[in-house]
C-alpha cells in the first residue's frame, strides 16, 4: 500500500487537492473545446481527476525498483515512458466513457470531448510525469533522512563506547593507590568496581534507559568511590520522584559525577560534598551535579573525555532541544543538563 494512504487525515488532503486539479482540466476542456461551458467542463473533469489521483499513487513503486542514479536514464525512460502511455490511455478512456454517458444530459458533449482530447491528453501525460518527479524527490529526502538517523546513531554508539574505558583508567589508577596503603579498600573497590562495570555493559547495549536505572548505576559508582575516598566524600541527593520513569541516554549521568569526584572531591585534603539533583519540569528534565573544588590545586583541563562526550550526546541525541549548562565560581563547579522528558 502507498504510505500516503495509510493516514486518513493525509489521504483526505490529497484528494481534495486533486478537486482544483480537477476544476483546472475542466477550465482547459472547455477552453479547448471552444464551445463547451465551464459548468459542464467542470462536471467532466472532476472524475477524471479522481482517477488520476490513484493512477498518480503508482509511480511510488516504480521509483522505488527504479532507483535514481547517475547513469540510467534509458533505464528510467524505459520504465516511465510505457506507464505515462499507459496511465494516460486509462484516463481518456474513462473521460471518453464519462463524456458519453453525460450525453444524455449534455447532447454533444462527447464530440465536444473528442475535440480536447489532445490537450487533455497532454495535460494528463505532464501531471503523470511531474507525480513521477515528486516521488523521486520524496524517496531522495527520505533516503536522507534515514542516512542521518544512521550516522548519529553510529555516533552516539561511538561516543558510549568511550565511556567505560575512561572510567576504567582512572579506577584502575585509584586502585593501584590503594594497594600499597590499604589493601582491604582497594580489594573492596575491585569488588565495587566489577559489579558496576557488569551492571553499565547491561545498560550500555540499550539506546535510552528509565531515569531510575541509570541513577541506580550512577550509586554503584559512587560506592566504589566511596571505598577510595570514605569520608571525604559526602553526597546529598535532592531526585524528583516524576523523574524516576523518563528515559534518559544510557550511561549519561555517571560522567558527570566522575568528573565531580575527579576536579572536585579528589583534588581537595578534607574532601566535599557533591549535590546530585533531578527535576521535572513540564516535558523537560533538569538534571545537575555540583560540586566544590579547591582553586589553589593544580590546574587540570575541566572539560575532558567526560563532558565532551556527555555534551555530543546529546546534541546528537535531541538537537537543539537539550543543553548543558557549565556554571563556575570561585570554589563552586556546577554542570546542568536540559533535556526533553520522555517516558517509556
Amino acid at each position: 500500500m502507498h504510505p500516503l494512504l495509510l493516514y486518513w487525515r493525509r489521504s483526505l488532503l490529497y484528494f481534495a487537492a486533486w478537486i482544483e486539479i480537477g476544476v483546472i482540466l475542466g477550465v482547459i476542456a472547455a477552453a479547448a473545446a471552444g464551445h463547451l461551458p465551464y459548468l459542464e467542463g467542470i462536471a467532466l473533469g472532476v472524475p477524471m481527476m479522481f482517477l488520476l489521483a490513484f493512477v498518480c499513487l503508482t509511480p511510488h513503486f516504480v521509483c522505488r525498483s527504479v532507483p535514481l542514479r547517475a547513469g540510467a536514464w534509458k533505464r528510467l525512460i524505459r520504465q516511465h515512458l510505457p506507464a505515462t502511455v499507459v496511465a494516460s490511455a486509462i484516463v481518456m478512456l474513462v473521460g471518453r466513457v464519462e463524456a458519453g454517458a453525460l450525453s444524455s444530459v449534455w447532447p454533444g458533449l462527447d464530440t465536444l470531448f473528442a475535440k480536447a482530447t489532445p490537450v487533455l491528453t497532454i495535460f494528463v501525460a505532464l501531471t503523470y510525469m511531474l507525480s513521477t518527479a515528486l516521488h523521486y524527490a520524496l524517496l531522495e529526502i527520505e533516503s536522507s533522512r534515514r542516512a542521518e538517523l544512521l550516522a548519529r546513531e553510529a555516533q552516539l554508539k561511538a561516543l558510549k563506547a568511550q565511556i567505560n574505558p575512561h572510567f576504567l583508567f582512572n579506577s584502575l589508577n585509584s586502585i593501584s593507590a590503594l594497594t600499597s596503603i590499604d589493601p582491604a579498600r582497594a580489594r573492596e573497590m575491585c569488588i565495587g568496581l566489577a559489579d558496576f562495570l557488569r551492571a553499565s555493559l547491561r545498560l550500555g547495549e540499550r539506546d535510552t534507559v528509565p531515569f531510575g536505572e541509570e541513577l541506580a548505576l550512577t550509586n554503584m559508582y559512587l560506592d566504589v568511590e566511596q571505598a577510595r575516598f570514605g569520608k571525604r566524600l559526602r553526597l546529598v541527593r535532592d531526585i524528583d520522584p516524576a523523574c524516576e520513569t523518563c528515559e534518559v541516554p544510557a550511561l549519561l549521568i555517571q560522567p558527570l559525577v566522575e568528573n565531580a569526584v575527579k576536579h572536585g572531591i579528589a583534588m581537595m585534603a578534607e574532601g566535599g560534598e557533591i549535590l546530585i539533583s533531578g527535576h521535572r519540569d513540564r516535558d523537560l528534565l533538569r538534571f545537575s551535579v555540583a560540586n566544590p573544588f579547591d582553586p589553589e590545586a593544580p590546574v587540570q583541563a575541566r572539560n575532558g573525555i567526560g563532558l565532551r562526550n556527555v555534551r555530543a550526546r546529546l546534541e546528537a541525541r535531541y538537537g537543539s532541544a537539550a543543553k548543558m549548562q557549565i556554571d563556575a565560581t570561585e570554589r563552586h563547579y556546577q554542570v546542568t543538563l536540559t533535556f526533553p522528558a520522555r517516558t517509556s
